[in-house]
């Protein structure tokens, strides 16, 4: 068969592929000045969370059917180890860089402007939050529960998130948590909390012997220590000793001990070392009861009590030597984590009369007298005698009054109202009550294990 076409004749097949021809030039015009121009988009958005943001451009290219897909990412974050994190797993998702943004491709079947309004409503429907704070610290070994996160797709509640972590609470270091919400075959949206574990516990250095007393010209042997921390464990090695032991001086001498764990955390600790006089023999003395302008010394100490008072214009501040001894005393004490501070140090006769007064009108004479000293018998008159600590009852079953009462002595200090006393002293038992009678008379006196009377053989 046969058809004319002007003066031309074919036979039906070629006819049939040149229709088709025709049809494919058509198809490909269209294509090219129709379909492609009008199916090429962009959407530009931003994914905002409390620890990194992303600015997205999305392109679409609509070609033979099929949508091609471009996101391009430009990634900030708050914190390096998170937007490291954040950009590994872009990377696990196909995104590449380029420069300093990120970009992927992917290609749908079917029109570009349909994927849009799909790719938009993915986007702008999720509610993806952190529960409480991004960043949390913990301290070593502290238990941990997740505060987890919120997650809503179209205004209902969804579980559809994958969690991943190296989260380690027996480790120090600093750990990402990262939730991730699948929201779609090509959209998962991510949250990172980051979790700190430290060691804020101080190590501890424990002396075998905390005083030491040394012979004359006899070297100082050192009696071990051993230090220990709750993260490192036996840190002994690292212990700084510093030795200021004279054998060739008699006098009071401290050895200190530092330490500093792999946190930073540092303690240190004193042993006191005495270095003895040539001759270890005391001499006994008689009591020597002398009185100059009213005031009474007894073998050289100066002596106020219930039965010895001082002059009412006896009036010579505070004693500077026992103040400077109190000041080296405080410090050591902190030295330890102790808190020895001042509350009372020297008052007048007249401050005295005021004060003893106030406590005769709230509690009658015969208990006052029990703890308040009527004006011109006190010894904080004297310059030497403080209030240290606290005056509350309380102070007696704390660190720092156990300290005192094994240590003031090695500053120059006895407590001068001991527990069980009050028949000898007139007073009650006052642990934060302390006089200064220099370092040599405070040891003997603390030796003794006797009031400041029993020891002057005097009432």
């Amino acid at each position: 068969m046969t058809i004319k076409i002007g003066n031309t004749r074919l036979k039906v097949f070629n006819c049939l592929v040149f229709l088709l021809v025709i049809i494919l030039i058509i198809y490909l015009v269209a294509t090219i000045f129709f379909m492609l121009p009008n199916f090429n988009s962009e959407y530009k958005y931003e994914i905002n969370k409390s620890n990194y943001n992303i600015k997205v451009n999305t392109k679409f290219k609509h070609a033979w059917f099929n949508c091609h897909v471009k996101e391009i990412y430009d990634v900030t974050a708050s914190d390096e180890l998170i937007k490291h994190k954040l950009l590994a797993d872009l990377k696990d998702e196909g995104f590449k860089i380029k420069g300093k943004y990120l970009y992927r491709k992917y290609t749908y079947s079917g029109l570009c402007r349909d994927d849009i309004k799909t790719y938009k409503k993915e986007h702008n429907s999720v509610i993806f939050n952190l529960n409480d704070k991004d960043s949390i610290t913990l301290n070593y070994k502290e238990e941990y529960n997740d505060p987890y996160v919120t997650l809503k797709v179209n205004e209902k509640n969804s579980k559809n998130i994958n969690v991943n972590s190296d989260f380690n609470s027996n480790k120090i270091g600093t750990y990402i948590v990262s939730y991730n919400a699948n929201i779609s075959k090509y959209y998962t949206e991510k949250l990172y909390r980051k979790i700190k574990i430290v060691d804020t516990e101080k190590p501890e250095i424990t002396l075998n012997d905390s005083y030491v007393v040394v012979e004359y010209g006899k070297n100082y042997v050192e009696p071990g220590y051993k230090a220990t921390d709750n993260y490192d464990g036996d840190i002994t090695k690292k212990v700084v000793v510093k030795n200021t032991v004279n054998n060739k001086k008699s006098g009071l001498y401290k050895v200190t001990y530092s330490v500093r764990d792999s946190s930073g955390n540092k303690f240190s600790v004193i042993r006191n070392v005495e270095v003895k006089e040539k001759s270890s023999e005391v001499n006994k003395e008689q009591s020597n009861i002398e009185v100059k302008d009213g005031i009474t010394y007894v073998n050289g100490i100066l002596l106020v009590n219930k039965t010895y008072g001082l002059p009412k214009d006896y009036d010579p501040k505070v004693n500077k030597e026992a103040k400077k001894a109190l000041e080296s005393m405080q410090a050591d004490a902190k030295v330890l984590g102790l808190k020895i501070p001042l509350v009372s140090g020297y008052r007048s006769y007249i401050t005295q009369e005021n004060l003893y007064n106030k406590y005769v009108k709230k509690d009658g004479e015969e208990e006052a007298n029990t703890y308040s000293a009527k004006p011109g018998h006190s010894e904080h008159q004297t310059g030497l005698a403080f209030d240290v600590g606290s005056v509350e009852r309380s102070f007696a079953n704390t660190d720092e009054a156990k300290w005192l009462e094994e240590n003031a002595h090695l500053y120059g200090f006895i407590v001068r109202y001991p527990k069980d006393k009050t028949d000898i002293t007139g007073y009650i038992y006052e642990p934060w009550h302390i006089r200064y009678l220099g370092k040599d008379n405070a040891k003997k006196v603390y030796e003794s294990g006797l009031t400041l009377e029993e020891y002057l053989g005097i009432q």
